[in-house]
């Protein structure tokens, strides 16, 4: 009887005790904390304490956090002042008014080129067309040539098919044009602007509408509770952006009074070459950033082929690993496929992000870097972020998201704008609704800091 009842006992004491550790365990305070994988780590820059360290090592899925870690390698490597350039020359020969060869337009990844987001930069068919006229030349023989030379194009293969042909999947080319995307309209099948040999298949669908568009295909099958409403349009993804933009230069030139031959090659054995126009793209800080603002997975991926723009992408990445080597921060347990965070089998432990960002924050570039950052409740993806309380802009983070994933990355901020701490928040796998993710870290932060 006694031992029944100490046994009793004892299983009460291991059952308080337990549930005890499992409370002092939460941190966030979420419905399922303890089946959700949590990595977070805040520094204070100043006095070098780390105030909290939650599992810090743990590689997760950091989602659009990644971007942090691509601008911070693009801006350590190219520097902020940095442009694309895409040169366009007429190869040939001129015999009066008339240019024998062709039109050769050498890309080279600009992501931003007759962007939506860079408004002040676009007219690039114009500049084109204006540069012709100004050389004298009211006739082309030949094509228009894309010289492309950006290894592995395209949406990446580790990307889900199921993004594939929504605009935040549009793939990186070597020649981009107008964000890679177009406005389809199913019920017709007319896109704005025209892309040539998008093969487009409409099928209803009782439970919404839906893309579907595999990797390097050209057919694009759209699910829609409609087949009948022609006003309805959707933004889609180009399957080859160099051909919507060659359709669109050859419409401007027509325009403009510039004939179009389409002969096969330039004429001559020794063609020249005269340039006719550069495109200059924003300062690479500029589109830096505008990605970070709106989280944007095009330019992100440019950003990072720009790192070394002659590299296949798995070489640019390994370049990128080797930087941060250098600089004492061990990459080793890192998995890195793509510079957006779109891959859902990217891993990231907090630990390493926050030692990245410590870096910067010491560095040369503190300011430019700091300064991509949206700030809560104030901008972008932020702007609903610590809305309602006192640490309302003093706090920079990334944000990032995909199915079961919350992430934040930045710095906590003084009243000049420069980072006294670094703040990393990572939930993978979580049960609870997202709002309930978003909450807790912003109870951790106002806890840690509005005081």
């Amino acid at each position: 009887m006694r031992r029944s009842f100490f046994n009793i006992l004892l299983a009460g004491v291991i059952a308080v005790s337990t549930a005890f550790g499992a409370a002092a365990q939460a941190i966030l305070g979420i419905d399922g904390e303890e089946s959700t994988s949590i990595g977070i780590y805040i520094k204070d820059l100043r006095t070098g304490k780390v105030l909290t360290d939650h599992k810090s090592q743990l590689a997760l899925t950091p989602a659009s956090v990644m971007k942090a870690i691509t601008t911070a390698s693009a801006l350590s490597i190219t520097g902020p002042d940095r442009r694309f350039t895409t040169p366009v020359v007429l190869k040939g020969h001129a015999e009066g008014a008339t240019w024998h060869g062709d039109i050769v337009v050498r890309s080279c990844a600009d992501p931003t080129i007759e962007s939506e987001n860079f408004k002040s930069h676009r007219g690039f068919c114009d500049s084109i067309a204006a540069g012709i006229r100004r050389a004298g030349i009211s006739k082309v023989t030949g094509r228009i040539v894309v010289e492309q030379t950006l290894s592995n194009p395209g949406p990446i293969a580790q990307w889900e098919i199921e993004d594939v042909a929504w605009p935040y999947g549009a793939g990186l080319f070597g020649m981009n044009w107008r964000d890679n995307t177009v406005t389809l309209y199913p019920a017709t099948g007319e896109t704005k602007p025209d892309v040539p040999g998008l093969d487009i298949e409409l099928r209803r669908s009782a439970s919404g509408n839906d893309l579907v568009r595999g990797v390097d295909s050209e057919r694009l099958i759209v699910y829609a509770r409609s087949t009948t409403d022609k006003k309805w349009a959707v933004r889609t993804t180009m399957p080859d952006p160099a051909a919507v933009f060659a359709a669109e230069l050859t419409r401007t030139l027509k325009d403009k009074g510039i004939a179009l031959g389409g002969a096969s090659g330039a004429s001559g054995e020794s063609p020249k070459e005269k340039t006719v126009y550069t495109h200059r793209s924003p300062r690479f800080a500029e589109i830096m950033r505008s990605l970070m603002v709106r989280s944007d997975n095009l330019f992100a991926e440019g950003m990072l082929r720009a790192i070394n723009p002659g590299a296949s992408r798995k070489d640019v990445i390994k370049r990128e690993k080797e930087l941060w080597a250098t600089r004492g921060i061990n990459p080793k347990y890192t998995i890195i496929n793509d510079g957006s965070g779109l891959t859902r089998a990217n891993r990231l432990s907090a630990r390493f992000i926050g030692d990245v960002l410590e870096w910067m924050a010491k560095s040369p570039q503190a300011d430019t870097y700091s300064s991509f950052f949206p700030r809560a409740g104030k901008e972008g993806t932020l702007r609903g972020f610590l809305a309602k309380s006192n640490l309302k802009g003093s706090i920079a983070l990334k944000t990032g998201s995909v199915s079961s994933v919350q992430a934040y990355a930045g710095y906590k901020l003084d009243s000049k704008g420069k980072p006294t701490h670094v703040v990393v928040i990572l939930v993978n796998g979580f049960f609870c609704p997202r709002k309930q993710v978003r909450e807790g870290a912003e109870s951790l932060l106002i806890n840690l800091f509005d005081k």
